[in-house]
């Protein structure tokens, strides 16, 4: 199976880290021996690899149907398998059959697409799970897939994507908004819809969003971070992410992540200057003394954007092996 270098894509290896730092803040609530990770790993696990480096205490489960992915997850297995189980399986499978038996989750809904069914296991989730559990969902968040040659196909798709996703739109009418940062906060408030209504006022449990990012790496994409807890510790469990510089705890619009691209000389010379405030990206490049895109404004959100997430800045580095 042929599968895009997430391990290489910079926005997405920033939105895989403020997972992990998101976990540092969940172990304020409970104990993170107590919880076991579930996600997509895909061919590298690059995301199990991750957790066992900051967070080896946490037991993960990979899911995965693919039989050449799973053939390479075996290969690239961070860690002997007292910690790490690979699972070859389709998830609705494996959600099917999964109880949490009071134990704590944590899992990664990391899809590559933007279907109805994603959320529907969305929701079955979350009635599944057990308080102080986290769920990371991530779709496909791209206008121009509801974009066409002609009228007739853009009222075609439009139309398609009113039918299918009825059940969670904030208005029937709701179309997918051409502007990627719209197009981010409409499929949000789907997110928000579906898990209302998997959750509703009437069941002793609440989703809380912790964190939302929407970036693009070939696609524009939306993720979306929250947690599960008694509708009477709500406060409590929003004040161990509210001191989180990257928390949404509202609802509020998807983050942004757009980072730079830099060298190696360019980072070690800005990081010298930071953190710095709301006017880093200008401060920034004063600092370089040139652009690093088209523009002063273009550079300055650029540079802002990196000052924002440098801890969670990957880098990719030429080696002989």
């Amino acid at each position: 199976m042929k599968h895009p270098a997430y391990h290489l894509r910079p926005n997405k290896a920033v939105d895989r880290l403020t997972l992990i730092d998101a976990i540092k803040h969940l172990g304020k609530l409970s104990d993170l021996s107590e919880y076991t990770y579930y996600g997509f790993g895909g061919p590298t696990l690059e995301d199990f690899r991750l957790l066992y480096e900051f967070h080896p205490e946490i037991r993960m489960i990979s899911i995965e149907n693919n039989d050449e992915t799973y053939k390479r997850q075996q290969f690239h297995a961070p860690c002997r398998t007292v910690h790490l189980k690979l699972k070859k399986t389709e998830f609705k499978t494996f959600l099917a059959r999964y109880e949490a038996n009071n134990k704590k989750s944590i899992f990664w809904l990391d899809y590559i697409s933007l279907k109805y069914a994603h959320l529907e296991e969305f929701m079955v989730l979350l009635g599944k799970v057990s308080p102080y559990s986290v769920i990371k969902l991530t779709l496909r968040c791209e206008p121009s897939d509801y974009f066409g040659k002609d009228e007739s196909e853009v009222s075609r798709k439009k139309q398609e994507f009113q039918k299918e996703f009825q059940e969670v739109l904030p208005h029937p009418s709701d179309e997918p908004p051409s502007a990627f940062a719209d197009f981010a906060k409409l499929v949000q408030d789907m997110a928000q819809i579906a898990a209302q209504k998997a959750l509703s006022s009437t069941t002793l449990l609440k989703f809380v969003p912790i964190s939302s990012f929407c970036y693009a790496d070939g696609a524009g994409m939306f993720t979306l971070s929250g947690i599960v807890c008694l509708r009477t510790q709500q406060a409590i469990t929003e004040s161990a992410f509210r001191t989180w510089h990257l928390a949404n705890l509202n609802w509020h619009k998807p983050r942004v992540i757009d980072v730079p691209t830099l060298s190696t000389k360019e980072r070690l010379h800005l990081q010298r200057r930071l953190p710095r405030g709301p006017n880093a990206g200008r401060i920034l490049r004063n600092s370089l003394g040139y652009l690093i895109d088209s523009d002063a404004t273009r550079t300055d959100a650029k540079l802002q954007q990196y000052a924002d997430f440098h801890r969670y800045f990957p880098y990719f580095i030429k080696a002989i092996p």
